[in-house]
């Protein structure tokens, strides 16, 4: 467990993870896995960010309850579950240096990819969703989080602000109880990361209700902005920082 200016820093940063997350869909657990893995090292930080991602999905979850396609929840989720379960099975022995450029290079190239997505030359289809979710789920138990990859196919299909929130927050959420089973298994989810994933998924709920309001007042084309903006700042983060 961390030490008071360890609990500050990741109550702090769970905090500001989910007002991120919760107007852009992604990026608290890119805020939070370098927070995590300095105050209580790398090995702890998929273990607990498994249990406060959740947490945090779970809360965006609720505040766009009315706005989730159940449909493209449906088609993702038929590949990402097997897929997750199969890459936290490989997560013990697998080095993630590489997975942090590669990742890197994708959210940058995903701005250019949103705006051909967009202009009509490639359509995302229903029927596309199950192989992405299979991609995304093999991904997301190496590196915890991955709604970056998820957001140029999320937003060419059509889905905005609470739709695209709520929706790709229960895909993530799903693909969380996957990889968390799946490392209960395998004695790698201990009480104590459990207890720690509670209070900062706590922290993330409050979070998550501050941008919802503030996505009520934003227009699509300032929605858009800001998810290009975090994609390409995420993604030189990735890419200079792989570890």
């Amino acid at each position: 467990m961390p030490d008071l200016p360890g609990w500050i820093v990741l109550v702090g940063g769970a905090l500001a993870g989910s007002v991120v997350g919760g107007v852009a869909g992604f990026g608290a657990g890119v805020i939070l896995l370098p927070l995590v893995a300095w105050t209580l090292g790398f090995r702890a930080a998929v273990p607990v960010l498994t249990v406060t991602m959740f947490l945090g999905n779970l809360s965006r979850v609720w505040w766009s309850r009315r706005d989730v396609d159940p449909a493209v929840v449906a088609g993702f989720l038929a590949g990402a579950v097997p897929a997750t379960a199969l890459g936290a099975v490989l997560y013990a022995g697998v080095t993630n240096e590489w997975l942090g450029r590669i990742i890197g290079g994708f959210l940058i190239a995903a701005v250019p990819l949103r705006r051909v997505l967009a202009s009509g030359r490639f359509t995302m289809r229903l029927g596309y969703f199950p192989p992405l979710g299979a991609g995304i789920g093999f991904l997301s138990s190496l590196v915890v989080t991955t709604g970056p990859v998820n957001t140029p196919f999320f937003l060419a299909y059509g889905l905005r602000r609470g739709a695209y929130i709520g929706t790709e927050a229960v895909c993530a959420a799903a693909m969380h109880v996957t990889r968390g089973a799946v490392l209960v298994g395998y004695a790698l989810l201990t009480w104590d990361a459990v207890a720690l994933g509670l209070v900062l998924g706590g922290a993330m709920f409050v979070g998550a209700w501050l941008a919802r309001r503030m996505l009520e007042r934003m227009s699509d084309r300032v929605f858009l902005v800001l998810v290009e903006a975090l994609l390409v700042l995420l993604g030189l983060q990735f890419l200079l920082v792989p570890r």
